[in-house]
């Protein structure tokens, strides 16, 4: 009830951005309707990073981007290569619980690896769309803690190049070239990126190679075409964690699995097409369809030593079809926004073990999943500026299990409703309040439903849930921007690793799961409210998340669910000196949590961190150059730790701690 009132206090006082204000309006977004809609608009919690912001934001890489964001939360298990993405308190299970899309494209895998955020280049990258929140009606399979969907660059403009090296702390380097362009009806961008770190930690390094290009034609006034083409190979060593006393005899950046390493190699290709079927004069919207290939090829190699060592090949070969209708227009006066389309999927994955010793995996099988979805979603102005809006989907999966050693062929196939409903009030340019409640969903993993010990687990089930959320975006003239969404969200049959079950756990399903959660976001504009004599630009941001996901009933009734930490904060300023200098200054901190496996909160939780980062940059003529200091406070942290299953013992996954980064490049 607080929370309500502060909202109705709020737009008590919506004056401050009155509709005859000078509003400039927010940025464009894709993603949350699946239709272009000013961000103000959307009836969610929704981020859009800009190029600009990007390159202000110090960062190297999508996690660091995504680390500064608003209720997101990014760990890893001491490299890059295996950056997870948290939305709204999913810990472990963030990896199937959160969508992520590069061009609209599903970069989630089939297995629980989740999306590798390592194959998507920085520099390549136009801007990042945060839906936080439920987007199974719109989404299908994975998008129930929130959605990430990354755009690419396009070329335009006459034909134009920028090369940039770059090196840093424990031996890092790396070198990149991009090139775009236009003419006419033409489009045309490639980036190629080699990079080489060398890593923290002992048996840390990445190396990783780069290739992507996206070509535009428009054919017709009717009709235009996107090409998208990425090649992307890496080879990476596996430090593992360390226990206490590990700790104390390798130290932070020693490593007790000196030969445990993994490489990958990822190659596709996406065609969209954009139709207007009818004369321009009929403003009856357009359908866009998409298809996509995507072969992706990993192998992995553990070694225990005198049990001898196992390694696993992976070959996941992915199609994807996807066709939209989107109608987006004015009817008697008042705005209509609508989409409907099918989603479809056709992943195969081969599996193939061996090893020696104790250790040996005999693995050898095809696990598929076939994947179609449909769904509608309407927004309708009921009254001036007062917005209704409902959707629906229907989602079918068909799973095979073959193994090719012995007779074994089992099948599943899950189907599930999900709906949405929803009301949204403009009440001041740029600024709006809404509620909205949609069910959620999502399919198993293929290592959720078979184990290469345990074999198939033929009683799982699908997950299923709801959300209730409501918010608040108010502009105040440009001056500040604030938002606040306290959330509720019920999970039955929610999918997750049980470290209690005997022997040695497994996976199942736990009867009822909840989370409730606040979150807040600002930004100011210093330079609207006073100016200062060589200052372009110094903009404020904070943001505060509060979480609370729990187990209900069952064993682990009143337990907080792992690795999800109860209140959460970034905060920074970004500074334009003069015509020439960038300066930002980030900080991010993470409260405590109970580490992974540790479902019965039984051991002292994970130690609370706080970071802060900076960059400078320059920028004269053809030339630009910067200089970054990470974890400047050099802060000794884990954003990982796991408890075993069998006892107290917990490995621990050591942070960074305070490194440089440097580069220089050129326009042409």
């Amino acid at each position: 009830m607080f929370l309500i009132l502060m909202i109705l206090n709020w737009v008590a006082v919506a004056p401050w951005a009155a509709p005859g204000d000078p509003v400039e309006l927010e940025k464009i977004v894709v993603t949350s309707s699946r239709m272009a809609q000013a961000n103000y608009k959307l009836p969610s919690n929704v981020t859009v990073i800009d190029r600009e912001d990007i390159t202000a934001s110090g960062a190297q890489n999508i996690s660091d981007v995504l680390r500064q964001e608003l209720g997101v939360n990014v760990y890893d298990t001491s490299t890059v290569k295996t950056s997870v993405v948290d939305i709204r308190g999913f810990g472990d299970t963030a990896t199937r619980n959160v969508l992520v899309l590069v061009n609209d494209r599903k970069v989630n895998s089939i297995d629980i690896s989740g999306p590798d955020l390592i194959q998507i280049p920085l520099e390549s990258v136009e801007r990042i769309e945060i839906i936080r929140g439920a987007g199974s009606v719109l989404y299908g399979d994975n998008a129930v803690g929130g959605v990430v969907n990354i755009i690419t660059k396009k070329g335009k403009g006459d034909l134009s190049g920028k090369t940039t090296f770059s090196g840093g702390s424990y031996h890092t380097r790396g070198g990149d070239v991009e090139l775009s362009g236009s003419k006419k009806k033409l489009s045309y961008y490639h980036y190629s990126k080699y990079y080489d770190h060398g890593g923290y930690r002992s048996n840390s390094e990445l190396l990783s190679k780069d290739f992507t290009t996206r070509i535009g034609y428009d054919l017709s006034k009717r009709l235009s075409g996107d090409l998208w083409m990425v090649w992307h190979e890496d080879g990476y060593r596996l430090p593992g964690g360390l226990n206490d006393t590990e700790l104390q005899t390798l130290g932070r950046r020693g490593s007790a699995n000196e030969n445990d390493f993994a490489s990958s190699k990822d190659r596709s290709v996406k065609l969209n097409l954009d139709i207007l079927p009818w004369p321009e004069d009929l403003a009856w919207g357009h359908v866009t369809f998409d298809y996509s290939y995507r072969n992706r090829d990993t192998y992995a190699l553990f070694d225990f030593g005198a049990s001898g060592a196992t390694a696993t090949k992976r070959t996941i070969d992915t199609h994807g079809i996807s066709t939209k209708y989107i109608f987006d227009h004015e009817l008697f006066n008042c705005d209509v926004n609508f989409v409907t389309g099918l989603d479809y999927y056709d992943v195969e994955n081969d599996i193939l073990g061996s090893g020696a010793g104790l250790s040996i995996s005999t693995d050898d099988l095809t696990i598929s999943k076939e994947e179609l979805g449909a769904y509608l979603y309407g927004e309708y102005e009921l009254i001036r500026k007062l917005f209704v809006n409902a959707g629906g989907r229907y989602q079918k999966a068909y799973y095979t299990f073959d193994r090719m050693d012995t007779p074994f062929y089992e099948t599943r196939d899950p189907s599930v409703q999900a709906y949405l409903f929803g009301l949204k009030y403009e009440y001041a340019q740029a600024s709006n309040v809404y509620l909205n409640v949609q069910q959620t969903f999502r399919f198993l993993a293929t290592d959720e439903w078979y184990d290469t010990f345990a074999g198939l687990n033929t009683n799982l089930k699908e997950q299923t849930g709801i959300q209730y959320e409501v918010g608040l975006k108010h502009n105040f003239d440009d001056r500040l921007v604030l938002s606040i969404t306290p959330y509720w969200m019920d999970i039955k049959d929610e999918i997750f690793f049980d470290p209690v079950s005997i022997p040695f756990g497994s996976n199942r399903n736990y009867d009822k799961t909840r989370r409730r959660g606040l979150e807040i976001g600002s930004e100011v504009d210093v330079l609207k409210f006073i100016e200062i004599p060589g200052i372009r630009k110094l903009e404020f941001f904070s943001n505060y998340t509060y979480q609370k996901p729990r187990f209900r009933d069952g064993t682990f009734d009143g337990k907080d669910i792992p690795l999800v930490a109860r209140h959460q904060a970034t905060g920074g300023v970004r500074l334009h000196w003069g015509r020439y200098t960038q300066i930002s200054l980030s900080s991010s901190y993470v409260g405590s949590r109970f580490a992974i496996n540790d479902t019965l909160n039984e051991t002292p939780p994970v130690k609370p961190y706080y970071t802060l980062d900076s960059k400078i940059a320059w920028s004269l003529s053809s030339w630009e150059a910067f200089v970054a200091v990470n974890n400047i406070l050099n802060e000794k942290y884990f954003s990982y730790v796991v408890k075993s299953t069998t006892s107290t013992v917990k490995d621990h996954y050591p942070a960074p701690e305070r490194n440089f980064q440097a580069g220089v490049g050129w326009r042409f």
